[in-house]
């Protein structure tokens, strides 16, 4: 009878190991937005991506451009490596914007669950976590 136990304890645990292993793969956030803005004193830019297209939109001009999808891809990717619910804590790596020597930018991610918004930062010097996402956003407006 111990053997039946046994066995039976580590079916148990086998199946609830699985089941919340497939419900972790079925909870993946899906991003829907990503928005990166930047403005000070008479300057703006406003970069907004809604699948594959692309919202720009300065102070002086507006365009939309199409993305492919493996650029898409890459997008998902990187804010995937990132953690969404911590980049309101980041610390920003310079402070020129406090006297309009940059742009005060902040990037925000909306998905099916919540919108995730960074702290403020430098338009060219983003903390290093978004560095490759606010790079590659530009990337799709030049």
């Amino acid at each position: 009878m111990t053997n039946f136990l046994k066995v039976f304890f580590l079916s148990c645990v086998s199946l609830f190991i699985f089941s919340c292993a497939s419900q972790a793969q079925t909870q993946t956030t899906n991003v829907d937005e990503v928005t990166f803005n930047a403005i000070t004193r008479g300057s703006s830019e406003n970069i907004i991506v809604v699948d594959q297209t692309v919202f720009y939109k300065t102070h002086n001009s507006s365009n939309t451009y199409t993305i492919s999808k493996e650029q898409r891809n890459k997008l998902d990717k990187y804010i995937s490596n990132i953690n969404l619910s911590a980049i309101a804590a980041l610390k920003a790596p310079t402070n020129k914007r406090l006297y309009d020597g940059a742009l005060h930018a902040t990037l925000s991610v909306k998905t099916n669950k919540n919108t995730y918004t960074s702290s403020q930062f430098d338009d060219d010097t983003p903390p290093t976590e978004l560095k490759p996402i606010v790079a590659l956003l530009r990337s799709f407006v030049k």
